[in-house]
């Protein structure tokens, strides 16, 4: 099939990812903190009950918590990616992350202008790597699973995207997404 959709994570790929490293966690592994990022991710807490969690839980201010979050920095060159891209294919932001945070960043940083949808977790109250998050997605763009290429800085959450049938590329820097994002294209092509 030809490919007519990429998908880009937000957290790790789009923009830099504080919160990991402000919890001390290898967000690869699921522990401690990550059950408590999926229910605000999923919409089951609201993201000021979670700013205040996470603030208890690591002995600092929700004030604190809140600036770490501020310190998230969007990498204007895979920004510029994505716009090139969106020139061509149809593009979506796939994040696990609550509305309340997200929204505001969207809003500001003109994000619509780039991708044709942004699929955050909280709004259909499924995270990746599951299946349904992969699912809407590409039901929401009018493409297949196979006819979209994903984009994400887990390999869990690569994998799920690949269970469901679409490409998976699992970021580690720009230079080697494009490469590896321009193969798949040819040989899809």
């Amino acid at each position: 099939m030809v490919i007519k959709a990429v998908l880009f994570d937000y957290f790790g790929v789009i923009s830099s990812d504080e919160y990991w490293r402000y919890v001390r966690e290898d967000k690869n592994m699921q522990a401690g903190f990550h059950e408590l990022s999926d229910q605000v991710n999923r919409g089951k807490i609201s993201w000021q009950d979670f700013e205040a969690i996470v603030a208890e839980r690591t002995g600092t201010s929700r004030r604190a918590v809140h600036a770490m979050y501020e310190q998230a920095r969007i990498d204007p060159r895979v920004l510029a990616y994505a716009h090139d891209l969106h020139e061509t294919y149809k593009t979506a932001l796939v994040t696990n992350a609550h509305h309340e945070f997200l929204d505001p960043i969207v809003s500001s940083a003109h994000l619509s202008n780039v991708f044709d949808q942004i699929i955050l977790s909280s709004r259909i109250g499924a995270t990746k790597p599951q299946p349904r998050i992969y699912e809407v997605t590409a039901q929401t763009l009018g493409v297949m699973p196979e006819e979209c290429i994903f984009i994400d800085d887990i390999g869990r959450n690569v994998d799920g995207a690949e269970a469901v049938g679409m490409h998976g590329v699992l970021y580690q820097d720009l230079v080697t997404c494009k490469s590896v994002v321009k193969k798949i294209l040819k040989q899809q092509s």
